[in-house]
């Protein structure tokens, strides 16, 4: 009964004080909360070739081995992590500008394989002859983010002060990406070879046993920067003149992340390329739009 009563008493000495509005004027601000992203659609492509034209598994490609780029999608599970800020604001009546630092990640943690490869956007031919699973995986997404924003605040006879606000920004963002390609290790699976004119039977089975057990590997953190938009909404809680502490939501929506070409770490077991003269070989990555939700605890110092 204690307790009962001195809670009582606690929210009426809240409710009855008369409103503590903060002034106009700068104050900063600090945030702590978690992030939480939506599944990702990621599609990778690369300027590789037929197997029959690397080089360092076909000493003697054919003259009319051209580079056939390819693409192939992968489908990624959501992820949640952390978000920490700090801001800078100017407070104007109703209206807050702001200048927002804050860092999110995301721990995806989350592989995909595709278990018919030639339904992926690949050769499928070459899926025919020799691939037994290709597989795709996404860790850690990070990002800085750097935003200006605009708040209005719903004022009222309250400590507790309701706001929505907008804004825009950049971020520079980071993921950590893998990808596998891998061949039958049994080379009487394998028959990559088999159809290649001028070659006798045991040159055909010493190359197919030679494209048996390989893999294309790539596990690599790519970054790009994208430009995007935020919606926010909270209430903050006056608890002293210059001092008040509140709860945030936000919405970001970013651009598509594309990142540079990188080498494979191996290409069929070898470097990432396709033999004397034949140059390197180059991948990359797209997404769809980088998108997350974020809830933080704030507090906000006014000068």
């Amino acid at each position: 009964m204690k307790r009962i009563l001195f809670v009582l008493l606690v929210l009426g000495l809240v409710f009855s004080s008369g409103p503590v509005w903060a002034k106009d004027g700068f104050y900063i601000g600090g945030d702590l909360g978690i992030a939480m992203a939506p599944g990702m659609d990621v599609t990778s492509s690369d300027n590789d070739t037929r197997t029959v034209c690397d080089g360092f598994i076909n000493p003697n490609p054919a003259a009319d081995c051209v580079r056939t780029p390819s693409s192939w999608p992968n489908e990624f599970d959501g992820g949640t992590g952390i978000l920490a800020g700090a801001a800078l604001g100017y407070r104007m009546g109703s209206f807050r500008v702001e200048g927002e630092y804050f860092y999110r990640s995301a721990t995806h943690d989350s592989m995909d394989p595709i278990d018919d490869v030639g339904g992926a956007a690949v050769n499928v031919e070459k899926a025919r002859q020799e691939l037994d699973l290709q597989d795709g995986g996404l860790d850690d997404v990070l990002s800085h983010n750097f935003f200006a924003n605009l708040y209005y605040d719903y004022r009222s006879n309250s400590k507790f002060t309701p706001y929505v606000g907008f804004g825009i920004g950049f971020s520079q963002v980071s993921l950590d990406y893998f990808n596998r390609w891998r061949r039958n290790a049994d080379p009487q699976y394998i028959s990559t070879f088999d159809d290649v004119a001028g070659l006798t039977q045991d040159e055909k089975d010493a190359l197919n046993r030679r494209v048996a057990g390989t893999t294309t590997i790539a596990r690599a953190k790519l970054s790009d920067t994208l430009f995007g938009y935020q919606v926010l909404a909270g209430v903050d809680y006056q608890v002293t003149d210059p001092v008040s502490i509140g709860l945030k939501f936000r919405w970001a929506d970013f651009g598509e992340f594309e990142s540079d070409p990188r080498e494979w770490d191996q290409l069929r077991s070898h470097e990432s390329a396709l033999g004397p003269g034949g140059g390197r070989v180059r991948y990359k990555v797209m997404t769809d739009d980088i998108q997350f939700w974020g809830v933080s605890l704030n507090m906000k110092y006014q000068f």
